[in-house]
């Protein structure tokens, strides 16, 4: 599979904090599921939207990723973490979030 996570690290740690964030990993659905989820999830998207999404995510502290894959205190937070974002990338994150979380 295309998507494994050392071929997209930055789109796996995202979405890894997404998936534990908002109950996507719990003690019935483990790691290596929720893995296997996302490799599906990922061979189902266009390989240029992975790649554009997966180098910006990868420049990111993981301070700023946090904000980005879980938000922040507030909005403004939020959106200034996704300062410089490729467009497609909150399209992204809400597809995974909606399919595979």
């Amino acid at each position: 599979m295309r998507s494994n996570h050392p071929e997209f690290p930055g789109l796996y740690r995202a979405y890894l904090l997404i998936a534990l964030d908002n109950g996507g990993i719990n003690r019935c659905r483990s790691v290596e599921d929720q893995r296997r989820d996302f490799d599906r999830w990922a061979d189902k998207q266009p390989l240029q939207t992975l790649s554009s999404s997966d180098a910006w995510l990868s420049s990111l502290s993981q301070e700023r990723l946090e904000l980005v894959a879980s938000g922040g205190q507030d909005e403004p937070d939020t959106i200034a973490a996704k300062e410089g974002a490729p467009d497609d990338l909150d399209d992204l994150l809400n597809s995974y979030f909606d399919e595979v979380c």
